[in-house]
């Protein structure tokens, strides 16, 4: 109990011992019903330890849980611009090499003509994924510096995040381009 509660609770009972038609009280009967009330106080202080400790544990947790999934988060997009990084090199690579083959065939020099685009895409794909992982870097250095949610710096960490969204996105979207792309070099190359 608070303190004014205790008061309360005692001006109660003495109210109620005096519209009984008692003017005097027995110090023992007094001093049972302190104890009673300091027993009450006692198990109304633990109540409210074990209310906050319980309380600071929920916070941490979902603290923890918070920390986490904003770990998961950027793992997440990092593996996203990995494997933007991966798939259009490599596929610039294979195309390099590819050309670098036909360019020396009298019939081949039309396919690698037409292969030109799709190596551009690609090309494209490798430049986004690395502009990706700069603003990736850029808003994880401006949340760090920022001070709260309202402030320039946070403002623009979230521009930087959403730009390293949209370079992932964007590296991907062309990377099926250039797969539609070559896959149609071939073919009309082969007389499709």
């Amino acid at each position: 109990m608070e303190s004014q509660e205790l008061i309360d609770a005692f001006r109660k009972q003495l109210d109620q011992v005096e519209a009984q038609g008692n003017q005097q009280v027995q110090i023992s009967g007094l001093r049972a019903y302190l104890e009673a009330l300091e027993k009450d106080a006692d198990a109304s202080q633990d109540y409210r330890n074990r209310q906050h400790a319980g309380l600071l544990a929920n916070y941490s947790a979902q603290t923890q849980h918070s920390i986490e999934m904003l770990k998961a988060v950027l793992e997440a997009g990092k593996s996203a611009l990995h494997a933007l990084l991966i798939i259009n090199g490599g596929a610039v690579v294979a195309l390099l090499g590819v050309m670098s083959n036909l360019v020396g065939k009298s019939d081949g020099s039309a396919l690698a003509r037409y292969l030109s685009l799709p190596l551009l895409q690609f090309g494209i794909g490798v430049l986004l994924g690395a502009v990706g992982f700069a603003f990736r870097y850029l808003s994880q250095a401006c949340y760090s510096e920022s001070k709260n949610e309202n402030d320039r710096l946070h403002r623009a960490g979230d521009w930087f995040r959403y730009a390293a969204i949209l370079s992932a996105i964007s590296g991907y979207v062309l990377f099926g381009f250039a797969i539609t792309n070559a896959y149609q070099a071939v073919v009309w190359a082969f007389g499709g």
